[in-house]
């Protein structure tokens, strides 16, 4: 590089830095109004963060706010209420930083700005996946199922990738008409782009981007730049994602072979491509988000059983004094089972998906208990902490599904209780849909299976650790576990029942 050049990038550099200093300053909240209290540093956690935000919690109290980098935490439900419920209309907008453009991820449904784009995708949404029309989708769900029931027979040590199978190839088959299986590069693929999601958009996990975002003009090979091959790989992923299975479906559908949801909106909105994008993200978010969350929720469920017989063994007796061995459970079925209710609501609680929920943002600023909360701030529901509020659970870390028996409603409370579906207008669209596919995989895994801790070629039995991840999402980390059927009759059951 000649001498000219060098001095042309150094000025460039320093003409940065001083701009982004500039807008630092800027957007740090103004210093003569009251904010909430939390720590003085702007370093955040990358890994098991809802448990740092959760101490900080207990030391500052319900808000906790982080003002170097204008990030408010929120660690009990009562807050979160009051700001993302009943303040819903400043609180519904999402923060689009520089490396979720280039990954590609800020047009997502769940994670773009609160717009008429997102009110007009949240309607298709909602039209399709509401708490009314989520019947069409039970064929699917006790296919999938069942399916998955088989595996666990056939091949129990893969059961983590059966998990997978069931959460994603349930989406697949139901919005697009396509039979995928556990070895599919699109499952594979799914997980890996929300790996890549969750860490996008974890604050803190790519710094130079976060405080330089006019690195996103630079290659990947200049220091510090290290981010765009990230980015790229996350974008090549979302981009497949989002129209090969489209374009197969509708090939299908040409050829007369199967239709499907998708292929049936498309056919009626041929000619508006406004509404085809809206479609195809309909159905990228539902299958990228199935990637893990669901099979997150089954996972912790497989792996309760494993640690705790007891819970186990009582779920079991409640199906057999209600249903019976002679069937397997259906929906109609599900207001009989109390304790596979409080079983579920409790695997929910203890252990969400997203321990931090996805973070909302303000449109304007906010005054809320005296204090100011600025526009722009960054909103970070902590359900960890919030599903582990001393003042509303006794022994909150324990698996404890009686809890829910006894409250005053018992355990069929409204599904917006249910705080790892998020809160607001920004509450997950697709819930009435996944909290069918996970109850109905609890319900069915208790009434066909005995799992267990798995012994060695000694007959000793090796202990499970119960780890888990620590990035965004949430999941069992892998372990050895047992897997049986209850019976012989059981196991008739699962390869002979049918609902399709």
């Amino acid at each position: 590089m000649s001498t000219s050049l060098q001095r042309l990038a150094i000025a460039v550099a320093l003409f940065a830095v001083a701009y982004t200093t500039f807008l630092i300053q800027r957007r740090r909240p103004n210093k003569t109004l009251l904010h909430p209290p939390g720590p003085l540093t702007g370093e955040m956690p990358t890994e098991n963060s809802w448990i740092k935000f959760q101490q900080w919690g207990k030391e500052y109290g319900d808000l906790v706010y982080v003002k170097e980098r204008n990030i408010l935490i929120l660690n009990t439900t009562r807050v979160a209420n009051d700001l993302l419920d009943k303040r819903a209309s400043n609180y519904s907008d999402r923060q689009i930083t520089p490396l979720m453009e280039l990954s590609g991820i800020h047009y997502l449904f769940s994670v773009a700005k609160y717009s008429n784009e997102w009110r007009r995708d949240r309607k298709l949404f909602l039209q399709n996946f509401r708490q009314a029309t989520i019947d069409r989708f039970y064929p699917y769900q006790y296919d999938k199922v069942q399916h998955f029931l088989r595996q666990l027979v056939n091949y129990p040590h893969e059961f983590m990738k059966h998990t997978m199978e069931l959460s994603q190839s349930l989406v697949f088959s139901s919005l697009y008409g396509l039979d995928v299986h556990a070895d599919d590069p699109f499952l594979n693929m799914a997980v890996e782009a929300l790996e890549g999601i969750g860490k996008v958009m974890t604050p803190g996990a790519f710094p130079m981007i976060e405080w330089f975002p006019w690195l996103r003009y630079f290659p990947s090979w200049f220091p510090g730049c290290g981010f765009q091959n990230f980015a790229a790989q996350c974008l090549r992923n979302l981009e497949t994602m989002n129209t090969v299975p489209f374009n197969m479906a509708m090939e299908n559908q040409k050829k007369g072979l199967k239709s499907s949801l998708v292929t049936e909106l498309a056919i009626q909105h041929e000619g508006d491509p406004e509404q085809m994008e809206a479609i195809k993200r309909m159905a990228l978010i539902s299958y990228s988000a199935a990637a893990d969350t669901t099979m997150s929720s089954i996972g912790s469920f497989l792996l309760t059983l494993c640690l705790r017989p007891d819970i186990q063994r009582k779920g079991q007796e409640e199906i057999d004094r209600v249903i019976g061995q002679d069937r397997l459970p259906t929906f109609e079925d599900r207001s009989s089972l109390p304790y596979v209710e409080a079983i579920y609501r409790e695997v929910m609680r203890l252990h969400p998906p997203l321990p931090n929920g996805v973070y909302h943002s303000t449109l304007r600023d906010d005054f809320y208990r005296g204090y100011h909360i600025p526009k722009g701030c960054l909103v970070i529901p902590n359900i960890w902490a919030m599903n582990r509020d001393e003042e509303i659970y006794s022994n909150p870390d324990e698996f404890i599904p009686e809890r829910h028996l006894e409250r005053p409603g018992g355990p069929f409370t409204n599904i917006n209780d249910i705080t790892a579906f998020g809160f607001g207008r920004r509450v997950c669209a697709g819930r009435y849909m996944a909290d069918n596919t996970v109850w109905l995989a609890i319900v069915s895994v208790l009434a066909t299976l005995t799992l267990g801790k798995a012994k060695d070629e000694k007959g000793d039995v090796i202990e499970i650790p119960g780890e888990y991840t620590t990035g965004m999402f949430r999941h069992p980390k892998p372990y050895q576990s047992s897997i049986a059927p209850r019976s012989k009759n059981a196991k008739d059951l699962i390869f002979s029942a049918t609902f399709v």
